[in-house]
């Protein structure tokens, strides 16, 4: 803080030295209607409303803000009755004057005067928008007022009556850095929430759509991989055509012949590479193409009619 805003305080702490631990503890008539303004949300003239009906509240003891001369030791001396006896005036002089909070119950002051309890010609003619100073220095107690029904039936306990007196008492510097920075938030809030968008650019319609295709085509690639098992398990290709049993049974004598009695193969090993491989590196030196499988069902034949 700056020099000037230090001397203002310490001269503000100087007058004000008066404040002792009890101003914790009352509220004034005119500070808890802001405060009652700033928790309920609500219109001003509805709570005043609120308030004249609720007759607990009419009643509520309220007390006076005044000073009270002490002497040296604390105790209270009564300045009238000093003056009246005698008391020098230098001893009067000497008196400390500390603040106080005079108590004053609805029973007896309406003994006195029954018809302007100040609570009511309070909210009456702050209702009426017709309020003075009269005012200023009348308070109620905090735990008085918490403590009444009509209190706890709209929710206001100690924690919010606390928050709801800081935020009042706040000053006007704080406020405004505290309005900007919600403000820079919700800004950079704003641009993140575009940038996300951008980046993710989701459709729900769009991405249910999408699993089902996915599932779609997950049954074809487990039809495809189904068929390719199928395949797979044929020893003869697709394409050969079947043969007649006689034309089969001779083509396999013939194969066994030219293989166990010229070329030496056994036919016991119809996937071997002296057997299958032999034979697949011939095919192919002619130009021809044919799988191991084939070349395999055909030894097998061979083997099964020359036995």
């Amino acid at each position: 803080m700056g020099i000037i805003y230090e001397a203002i305080r310490k001269a503000e702490d100087e007058e004000l030295s008066w404040e002792t631990e009890d101003d914790d503890k009352f509220i004034s008539f005119h500070l808890f209607i802001e405060l009652l303004e700033l928790y309920a949300d609500d219109r001003k003239q509805l709570i005043i409303q609120y308030l004249i009906n609720d007759d607990e509240f009419l009643k509520l003891d309220f007390y006076r803000y005044d000073y009270m001369a002490v002497d040296e030791n604390g105790a209270e001396v009564d300045i009238l009755c000093s003056i009246n006896e005698g008391t020098s005036r230098e001893f009067i002089e000497s008196l400390d004057h500390v603040p106080t909070y005079v108590r004053h119950s609805y029973d007896a002051y309406s003994n006195d005067d029954p018809s302007f309890y100040p609570t009511e010609e309070f909210l009456e003619r702050l209702l009426e928008d017709d309020i003075d100073d009269s005012f200023n220095d009348k308070c109620w107690k905090i735990e008085d007022i918490l403590e009444l029904d009509c209190m706890q039936h709209i929710g206001l306990d100690r924690h919010s009556y606390r928050e709801c007196e800081k935020a009042l008492t706040i000053d006007a510097r704080t406020t405004l850095s505290y309005i900007k920075e919600r403000q820079q938030f919700k800004e950079k809030l704003k641009i993140e929430q575009q940038k996300t968008a951008r980046s993710q650019n989701i459709d729900l319609d769009i991405y249910d759509s999408a699993i089902e295709e996915l599932k779609k085509k997950e049954a074809e690639v487990k039809g495809l991989l189904e068929k390719i098992r199928n395949l797979e398990s044929k020893s003869l290709s697709s394409e050969d055509e079947p043969m007649h049993p006689r034309t089969a049974n001779n083509a396999s004598k013939i194969i066994s012949a030219l293989t166990s009695e010229l070329l030496n193969i056994d036919l016991t090993q119809p996937y071997a590479i002296d057997s299958n491989g032999r034979i697949q590196k011939a095919i192919e030196k002619q130009g021809n193409t044919m799988s191991k499988d084939v070349i395999a069902y055909w030894l097998k034949l061979a083997h099964e009619n020359s036995i």
